[in-house]
């Protein structure tokens, strides 16, 4: 399946790591699709691998992204071992951290250089430390429902206009 916006790199469901997750881009390319055309992607389901292939990109262990994204380590080491696809409930959580490191990966292209920059590396970090604007809380803490991934998506943007608090 491939889902193509203008502009930007195509996404490509089952060939290669969804989305060729490491190649520059590839997040931004999911946080520039239209809406529905994301939530096409996350009905049809994402590949299980994926969970490895973004989980290596944020350099942490595939436990603690389970944990974060609040999946089951159980199913998804399951259906890796059957090559079978996410739910669309674990699909969306996929796509939705795959959006705010895209968001990220967008910010930061727009202020300057991609140039020898990681977003999802970066991402990772940002979201370990805890931050006044929550309370002393960790982005962490909030990405395994959606409400808590637009919260996060707000944080930074508000980070990119100089109205973090």
């Amino acid at each position: 399946m491939l889902l193509k916006t203008p502009g930007r790199p195509v996404v490509r469901k089952r060939s290669g790591s969804w989305a060729n997750m490491s190649r520059q881009g590839a997040f931004a390319a999911i946080f520039g699709m239209p809406s529905l055309d994301r939530a096409a992607l996350v009905k049809t389901g994402a590949p299980a691998k994926v969970v490895g292939d973004i989980s290596h990109e944020m350099d942490i262990s595939k436990d603690r992204f389970v944990r974060i994204t609040g999946l089951t380590r159980a199913t998804v080491n399951r259906k890796i071992a059957n090559r079978s696809d996410l739910s669309a409930d674990e699909s969306e959580r996929i796509v939705g951290l795959a959006r705010l490191i895209g968001q990220v990966e967008t910010m930061v292209g727009e202020s300057g250089s991609l140039a020898g920059f990681k977003a999802a590396k970066w991402f990772a970090a940002w979201i370990a430390q805890p931050l006044a604007a929550l309370g002393g809380r960790k982005p962490e803490e909030f990405l395994d429902t959606a409400d808590g991934r637009e919260a996060i998506s707000q944080l930074l943007s508000q980070m990119q206009s100089g109205a973090y608090a």
